[in-house]
């Protein structure tokens, strides 16, 4: 190849690459902007701008460099969303309608309404449809819908032979499509539509015989629920011409609604509606084409306050609403209630007679409220002319179902006075209870058959027939009786279903009455009685008490000792109370109890700290009870002439802690063969156990019952069989007498042991029962509170030695911490002398100084680079300067300080002289300018004056004689004046090498005038 022909081939090339092989990266240079992502091209690329921001600005262009405005004015209406657009450099815009909207601007409404009876008849457009057959010849429809009904037709496409339907249909979406060589049906489950909510449907049918049906709503997976079929190899794709007319929302002619399933015309809302993509206008539509449309959706919420009584569900029609009623109500809004029928009133047979008046079949299903406290009776019976086939019965209050020659039992209990629902159902030989299946294991029952003409007897039957096989004539209330929907009512009743009524009714009473149980005045003692259906109770005055207040309240009475607390039983009371025994101490009782009484149980409580003792015991021949305690812990002993081994309990928990314990003997089914024994401790530690050992009767006879034997401690309740064992004295009858007592004293008492105040050092004694406890004060512990906390124990201080005080401590922390636990760090950069900027840095017990570049130094007090002695550093009065590692420095003559020794050390400060002196400084020392009083350096000698004392001349001679001396010293005086008139001054060194001891009389001589430095 030429260098021509190469440089030609290389500008047509759009790509790179000897042979154009490789595409040439044009988002390399990154000509997108503002965020927008780069696609690359051949030879172009493509900017994908960023998503608008609801506020933000929104981007476009080729870069995404260009604002756009075209939303700035925009007239899109109903809540649209503008789209801005950029093309040719123009800005526009286009509008996303909200559903139910339609046009350029979105001011277009597509929304209307049926009732049952609207519709539209819509015939395609003959040219669409061909242009359609050009294309693909694909049918699509599109809508949304909102209805409350389950089964109703949306759209019907097509004749009688040849269709395509879409329709709901038990609540779900689905379409069908029929030929006369096929039909199919696709159904979306699992996705109810009929819940007034809206939801957008699609149906697609492609000429290759796909069809497809999409529903569109967020409670499918991604918002869509999809289903298809490829439909036979018969499909006609020619066939589509005969689907040129439309039915939407119902149909006029039966032979079409007979091939839908939901065979009922649409009652909703309609929206956008497209058909093979043209859309469908209601305000365009000709009158002739539709019946009862109506523009817009409007919807009545009926459901939403709940019109409904009594709990009964509400549902919504749509147009209207009905209400679901629970039995046994019923009417338009559940609020009138089945009449009740009450049978053998005051004990009056009763029955009622009704008669099949259809075919039940095998399948039989019998249900009714049923409210009695009668145990036994016949509640319902179906016969034939043959046999009693069927029967219902009660028996110990259960229900039972005789069923030809079979009866079966359930366990459930209804004889309580309750109103409650049965729900008996036979079938294919099986029989439930409320959904409960019979559980014994039986052959299947024979089948039954109900009939027409078949009799149902209620409550009871003819005199001429045996009740009493059926446990004689059901008494209480039924309602709402039905057998296999067959509704059967006692009384006129006008309601809305056709109820069979009897047609024989005996003594039953209209609603649910009870006997007069008071008229025979049942309550004793002038007790009050009041009815409670079928029942009574009695309101007691406060001396009596029972069921027909027939027990005398003795504790009303206050019998008792005030110690003591009242305990009614039958027949009697027993005044309860603790006592308190010592090792010597003990009670015996006897029995006063029939012998046919059953001794059941034994319940005693006590306390103590004994780890070796009786509790109770008692014996008679071979049977023998015994509780005791046993190395601390509670050991139980029973044996009876039944047995060989006996029972024995033994705890592990430690009993003897001074704490309140009760121990529980309990013998359940006494009559058993092997009955089961209960014994427990402070209803926690239990033990159950079968054995033989059948009963306590034993306790009843008249034996001997000792409590507290070698024991030291308190007794509480003793009770067996539920009767009491009394340690207070009392008049009334007691099931067990007192017959012998040793210091027994009432009430729980322990010995005084906190009188001799045994806590120290401010603690609280607490009795504990024959032992105390000491609850010291803070900071003190031990059984007396004797020794003061180790608060040092657990190392508190982090960097510091522990000194233990009085419920505290204290930290000595080491150089660099405080805080309570030497916990934290002194900050030592608080008082810092980091020069010129210098950053501080904190340490332990010290710092470190961070320089700014122009200088170094401990406190950054040398300037970077160093200074030199001569070129920048000059020291003065006399300082010597010395080239150092961090540059010049001046080393002072003795006197001076500073950098470059330019200050005169103030040797007055602070001021040495003494006694008011005056200091005057100077080079490296000082000068003292003392007072008249005081001499010395510093002025600190005081100067040494007596006074002349002036003598009396008693007589002239002493006068002479005092004179003549007067003279003598004064002489005297003047030549030592002289001779030492050099050592006078401020300042003398003459005066200090020649001062000493002696006395100086300055009182006597005046001084000079002036004086004289030497």
């Amino acid at each position: 190849m030429s260098r021509t022909a190469a440089a030609i081939w290389s500008a047509l090339c759009l790509l790179t690459g000897v042979f154009c092989n490789v595409n040439i990266d044009d988002c390399e240079n990154g000509p997108c902007e503002n965020g927008a992502t780069c696609e690359d091209g051949v030879a172009d690329y493509t900017c994908v701008c960023p998503p608008s921001v609801l506020g933000g600005t929104t981007w476009g262009g080729k870069n995404c460099s260009v604002e756009l405005q075209g939303c700035l004015n925009h007239s899109c209406q109903n809540d649209a969303v503008c789209i801005p657009l950029y093309e040719d450099d123009v800005h526009s815009y286009s509008c996303n309608c909200q559903p139910g909207f339609y046009g350029e601007n979105c001011s277009i409404p597509t929304t209307f309404s049926f009732s049952s009876s609207g519709y539209i008849m819509y015939e395609a457009d003959a040219s669409d449809i061909s242009e359609r057959n050009a294309k693909d010849n694909t049918i699509h429809i599109t809508l949304r819908f909102r209805t409350t009904l389950p089964d109703m037709v949306l759209i019907y496409r097509g004749n009688e032979t040849n269709y395509l339907i879409l329709e709901l249909y038990h609540g779900l979406l689905q379409v069908t499509y029929s030929s006369r060589n096929s039909s199919s049906v696709l159904v979306i489950k699992n996705q109810k539509v009929d819940d007034g909510h809206w939801y957008k449907a699609e149906v697609i049918m492609n000429s290759y015989g796909v069809l497809v049906l999409h529903l569109y709503h967020q409670g499918c997976d991604n918002g869509i629920c999809f289903t298809s079929i490829y439909l036979s190899l018969e499909y006609d794709p020619q066939m589509q011409e005969t689907f040129t007319v439309l039915y939407i929302g119902g149909l006029t002619q039966d032979s079409l609604l007979d091939n839908t399933q939901s065979k009922r015309n649409f009652t909703g809302c309609l929206e956008d509606l497209f058909i093979d993509s043209s859309i469908v206008l209601p305000q365009s539509i000709r009158d002739d084409q539709f019946h009862d449309l109506i523009l817009g959706c409007n919807k009545t919420d009926w459901c939403h306050a709940n019109p409904c009584h009594h709990g009964s569900q509400c549902i919504d029609l749509w147009i209207s609403y009905k209400c679901d009623c629970v039995r046994p109500y019923t009417g338009p809004t559940c609020a009138q209630e089945y009449n009740s029928g009450t049978f053998f009133l005051d004990d009056v047979p009763s029955f009622a007679n009704f008669t099949i008046g259809q075919n039940i079949g095998e399948s039989l299903n019998i249900s009714a409220f049923i409210r009695t406290l009668k145990p036994d009776g016949l509640v319902l019976q179906i016969s034939n002319a043959k046999i009693d086939y069927l029967s219902v019965y009660l028996k110990s209050g259960r229900i039972n179902v005789k069923l030809f020659f079979e009866t079966l039992s359930f366990k459930e209990y209804i004889s309580n006075g309750k109103k409650q629902l049965i729900n008996i159902s036979a079938m294919d030989g099986i029989v439930t209870l409320n959904g409960v299946k019979f559980q014994e294991d039986l052959d299947k029952l024979p089948l039954l058959s109900v009939s027409d003409g078949d009799t149902v007897l209620v409550g009871g039957m003819p005199p001429d027939g045996d009740i009493e096989q059926w446990g004689g004539y059901f008494k209480g209330c039924l309602q709402d009786v039905r057998i296999s929907g067959q509704r059967l009512e006692f009384f006129s009743f006008d309601a809305e279903d056709d109820p069979v009524y009897p047609d024989f009714v005996s003594n039953v009473t209209k609603n649910c009455v009870s006997d007069d149980v008071c008229q025979s005045s049942p309550c004793k003692n002038n007790g009050t009685c009041t009815v409670t259906w079928n029942d009574f109770t009695c309101k007691c005055s406060a001396n009596f008490t029972g069921i027909t207040c027939e027990e005398p309240v003795w504790c009303q009475q206050g019998p008792c000792p005030q110690e003591s607390t009242c305990k009614d039983f039958p027949g009697g009371y027993s005044c309860l109370v603790n006592a308190t025994f010592k090792e010597e101490s003990s009670v015996i009782f006897t029995s006063n109890i029939s012998s046919e009484y059953q001794d059941a149980s034994v319940i005693l409580d006590f306390r103590t700290r004994d780890t070796d003792a009786v509790l109770l015991e008692s014996s008679k021949d071979l049977d023998s009870l015994s509780i005791g305690i046993e190395k601390g812990r509670l050991s139980i002993s029973l044996q009876n002439g039944n047995s060989v081994e006996g029972i024995r309990f033994d705890s592990k928990t430690i009993i003897s802690d001074a704490l309140w314990h009760s121990v529980k003997i309990i013998l359940k089914a006494p009559t058993d063969v092997a009955p089961q024994w209960t014994i427990s401790l402070d209803n926690r530690e239990s033990m159950a156990i079968q054995a033989n050992a059948a009963s306590l009767g034993f306790l009843a006879e008249d034996i001997s019952i000792k409590l507290a034997k070698n024991y030291t401690g308190c007794l509480g309740q003793v009770s067996i069989g539920g009767l009491y064992l009394p340690f207070a004295d009392q008049v009334s009858p007691q099931p067990f007498i007192k017959r012998e007592q040793v210091s027994l004293e009432l009430g729980c008492k322990g010995a005084d042991v906190c009188s001799d105040t045994p806590c120290k050092h401010g603690g609280q004694c607490q009795d504990l029962f024959h032992a105390f406890r000491c609850a010291c004060a803070a900071g003190w512990e031990g059984a007396h509170c004797e020794r003061n906390i180790d608060d040092c124990k657990s190392n508190p201080c982090a960097h510091g030695s522990c000194h233990d005080l009085v419920n505290d401590y204290r930290c000595d922390c080491l150089s660099g911490f405080t805080g309570k636990n030497c916990e934290s760090n002194v900050d030592d950069c608080q008082q810092h002398l980091c020069l010129h900027g210098g950053i501080c840095i904190d340490g332990v017990n010290s710092y470190t100084c961070q320089c700014p570049a122009s200088y170094v130094g401990p406190f950054c007090e040398w300037p970077f680079p160093p200074e030199r002695c001569g070129i920048n550093v000059t020291c003065v009065n006399g300082g010597k300067c010395n080239n150092g590692r961090w540059g010049a420095n001046c080393t002072c003559r003795p006197g001076f300080q500073g950098k470059r020794c330019e200050i005169n050390i103030n040797d007055c400060e602070p001021n040495p002289c003494l006694n008011g002196g005056a200091c005057q400084d100077s080079i490296n020392n000082y000068k003292c300018i003392c007072n008249v009083s005081f001499s010395g350096v510093r002025c600190e000698k005081p100067r040494l004056i007596r006074k002349a004392e002036a003598s009396t001349l008693v007589g002239s001679a002493i006068g002479t004689g005092m004179l003549f001396i007067l003279l003598l010293v004064i002489a005297i005086i003047m030549i030592a004046m002289r001779k030492k008139r050099a050592t006078q001054g401020t300042y003398s060194p003459s005066r200090q090498e020649k001062d000493g001891a002696r006395v100086e009389m300055w009182n006597v001589l005046k001084l000079p005038p002036t004086e004289r430095l030497i």
